[in-house]
């Protein structure tokens, strides 16, 4: 397909499709800081001028994206621009699958046989009435005091911090519900001289079953960074004791920008010029 095509392609996905049309509806959630949301298409559009389309498209409609965008691979063959924050809106990764010929275009069913994705206070709530939290009283206290004190969770925030790092998933068995995890997370972070915008509970996918995390929306540094969790009857809370997504290391999982560089150097992308770019954001 020559290039024209593909830009008119991208056009259309911005103009007429039900998928983007869909995904900015999900984006005007009323608790847009307790909900996120996962969209998946097909693209050849490199991911310089896909962050640049994006921005500009929600700056065109009163909400300037208000966070870095950062570029994750979170599984063999998908990448993504992750942690997308329009102001005032919820926020979103864009995942995308290589697709020659394809300018963009919505992709079939890939996270639980779905293309777009939202989970807002609603699921999250009943996602959390399906486990019977511990009661917390000074013991369970100060467990959760000993591990955001642990080597594990300070390890987890050294790997967050590295440059090549954009994404991390710090991840524990539990039996305490996750707004007091999140409660004892502040402290720790503040201890360490780290601030967050807002903590936001969510889910993700692992071996076709979801499981708990608490996003940790990053003011310094900038960082988006997750506590995973799994419920756990018998334990307040310890590091994983298994391996996560990735086969590589037992508690935590890592996206690098290496990881990321070398899957998009795969194949063969197209940049657009800036007048490219405004023809196919629509007025």
């Amino acid at each position: 397909m020559d290039q024209r095509s593909l830009i008119e392609q991208v056009r259309d996905y911005f103009v007429t499709s039900d998928h983007w049309r869909r995904l900015v509806s999900l984006l005007q959630d009323p608790e847009p800081r307790k909900a996120h949301v996962h969209a998946y298409v097909y693209t050849t559009i490199h991911p310089d001028s896909l962050e640049t389309i994006i921005r500009r498209y929600f700056a065109s409609r009163g909400w300037p994206i208000v966070r870095r965008i950062n570029r994750i691979r979170p599984k063999p063959g998908i990448k993504a621009l992750h942690g997308i924050e329009p102001q005032d809106r919820v926020h979103w990764d864009l995942h995308w699958l290589y697709k020659q010929d394809v300018g963009l275009a919505p992709a079939h069913g890939v996270e639980n046989d779905n293309n777009l994705l939202s989970w807002n206070r609603c699921y999250i709530d009943d996602f959390y009435s399906r486990f019977s939290f511990r009661e917390v009283g000074p013991a369970e206290e100060d467990a959760l005091r000993a591990y955001f004190a642990s080597n594990h969770f300070e390890h987890g925030l050294d790997i967050a911090a590295r440059q090549n790092v954009p994404h991390v998933h710090i991840n524990v068995e539990t039996s305490i519900h996750p707004d007091i995890i999140g409660r004892f997370a502040l402290k720790a972070l503040d201890r360490r001289g780290w601030s967050v915008y807002y903590l936001c509970p969510n889910v993700y996918l692992l071996d076709d079953q979801y499981v708990g995390k608490v996003v940790c929306m990053g003011r310094d540094p900038e960082k988006v960074y997750d506590i995973g969790w799994q419920f756990n009857p018998d334990v307040v809370i310890r590091s994983a004791t298994s391996t996560w997504l990735f086969p590589d290391r037992i508690g935590y999982d890592v996206m690098t920008t290496e990881q990321f560089e070398q899957e998009l150097a795969q194949d063969e992308y197209i940049t657009l010029t800036d007048d490219e770019i405004d023809a196919v954001i629509p007025a």
